[in-house]
This record gives structure tokens, C-alpha cells and sequence, in this order.
């Protein structure tokens, strides 16, 4: 028994049929596999952000020289007048949707305290018109609001003439469906 010698670690190996070189060579196969999977990975995270930012930067063009054109209109408004809300069926066909909806008009400079009847029911009316013509699908949007109110502000501005109105505020927006 003493004659017997502890094997060596190599001989271990050779017993085994695997030597250390190709266990190590394994090894890195395997974590060059696992970055290899990463590095393509983060370059279509990357990739998919920045086509994202260029269709993004493009909306975001279009919506600015929209705010520039209602910020024109914004400066000529010298006082808010707050409707009741809207309450109306939308006019979606396989569907009954509702609109409850609260606007304020921005209008130029009015002599009374407090706003004419006659002209809130007028433009009120004239509301009404554009707003029941439109589908949930239409005006769900941000496209679509921003046509719904633009749409609105004519209206508004056909049915009365003074005091002039020069921005509608959407304050209050729900569609039930």
C-alpha cells in the first residue's frame, strides 16, 4: 500500500479520455456564444430605437409648427369661457359609443361679465354638428382630435361673430366603449 502513488491530475485527464485543452476550448466556445447572442441583441434594441426616434422626430415637426400656429391664435385670446360638457352618441355603426366631452372657448375681449345665452347656445349648436358626425375611431387619435378641433373652431367661428372666437381648449375627454 504504500508502494501505491496518489495519480497525478494529468493522469486523471488521460483516464478520462478528456484533456484540459479541450475542456477549456469548450469553455470559451460557450462564452463566446453568450456575447456573441448580446452584442446582437443590443444592436437590434439599437437599431429599433433609433428607426423609433426618426418617425418620432417627424411627428414632433409636424406638431410644432401646429403649436406655432396655435400659439398665434393663443395670444389674441383674452378670455376663457367654459361650456357645459358634451354628452353624445357617436356616430359609429356597429357600435353605440358615447362622447362626454368639456371644452372652453378662448375669445377675444367681450364687454359683459358673463357670456350672452345666445351666443353659448349658437356655438354650442354649431358643436354639436361636428362632433356627431364623427366615429370613436376617428377622433381617438391625436390626429384626429387635433382635426376634431380644428373642425370645432370653424364651426364656432361661422355661428357667432362677436366676441371672436380664437382657440378651443379640450379639457375633458372620454369615450365610453
Amino acid at each position: 500500500m504504500a508502494d501505491e502513488q496518489i495519480p497525478s491530475s494529468e493522469e486523471i485527464q488521460e483516464e478520462s479520455g478528456e484533456p484540459k485543452k479541450a475542456k477549456r476550448g469548450r469553455k470559451f466556445l460557450i462564452i463566446f456564444l453568450v456575447l456573441l447572442v448580446l452584442i446582437g441583441v443590443a444592436g437590434a434594441g439599437g437599431f429599433y430605437r433609433w428607426r423609433h426616434r426618426g418617425a418620432s422626430t417627424q411627428a414632433a415637426n409636424k406638431d410644432g409648427k401646429a403649436e406655432q400656429k396655435e400659439r398665434a391664435e393663443d395670444s389674441e385670446v383674452k378670455e376663457v369661457i367654459e361650456l357645459q360638457p358634451f354628452i353624445v352618441n357617436l356616430a359609429d355603426k356597429n357600435e353605440t359609443r358615447y362622447l362626454r366631452m368639456t371644452i372652453s372657448l378662448g375669445v377675444g375681449e367681450t364687454s359683459e361679465e358673463k357670456a350672452d345665452p345666445l351666443f353659448t347656445t349658437r356655438v354650442r349648436n354649431a358643436i354639436l354638428g361636428v362632433i356627431t358626425t364623427r366615429t370613436s375611431d376617428q377622433i381617438l387619435t391625436s390626429e384626429g382630435k387635433a382635426h376634431l378641433r380644428k373642425d370645432m373652431l370653424e364651426a364656432a367661428r361661422t355661428a357667432v361673430e362677436k366676441p371672436e372666437v380664437h382657440a378651443i381648449y379640450i379639457t375633458d375627454f372620454i369615450v365610453q366603449m
